[in-house]
């Protein structure tokens, strides 16, 4: 016997509703499992994978300022030689290149010039032991110099050679033009 056609319609009906019933379910759990997975990956996506180095602390800034301040003992006595780089005479990105090498295995560029263009932009404010800064003085047309610490930095003077600094001085105030960090 066939069935009527009441009886097959109902039955279509009756699947196409099973079935819009399921494809809602499922159309459910893929949203909600959707859901999850975004969230997942923007949670996890926003952390960073990035491991940085160790915090700067106050260990190493004295560890620096330490280094530095033996250093400069060593060239105490230097006159300033424009051009130079050694103990009997040096300029100031050359005094600058000579200690970083030395300290700290970096290799500087031989200019004030291209020495600016080095590392990391630092504001004033943050300056830290080891941090280059640079000056235009009158008659100058740039100066750079090594910070230590509580606004003291070492630098080559044209009248007192290697030396040591104050950048709270109106002169270098005056004159102060930029800063950056090469150590980490």
């Amino acid at each position: 016997m066939k069935p009527s056609i009441s009886i097959i319609i109902r039955t279509l009906i009756n699947n196409w509703n099973i079935y819009v019933q399921m494809r809602n379910l499922f159309n459910l759990h893929i949203r909600t499992v959707l859901l999850a997975v975004i969230t997942f990956l923007l949670i996890t996506g926003c952390a960073s994978s990035y491991q940085s180095g160790p915090d700067y602390s106050e260990e190493y800034k004295i560890d620096t300022e330490q280094l530095l301040r033996e250093e400069i003992k060593l060239w105490a006595d230097t006159p300033h030689r424009m051009g130079k780089t050694g103990s009997s005479g040096t300029d100031c990105s050359g005094f600058v290149m000579s200690v970083y090498e030395k300290l700290f295995g970096i290799i500087l560029p031989r200019d004030t010039e291209n020495q600016v263009a080095v590392g990391v932009l630092v504001d004033k404010d943050e300056l830290r032991p080891g941090d280059l800064i640079f000056f235009r003085p009158p008659k100058i047309e740039r100066h750079v110099g090594i910070y230590l610490s509580n606004g003291e930095f070492a630098h080559t003077s044209s009248r007192k050679g290697v030396t040591i600094s104050r950048i709270d001085d109106p002169y270098w105030n005056k004159s102060f033009w930029t800063s950056r960090r090469i150590l980490p």
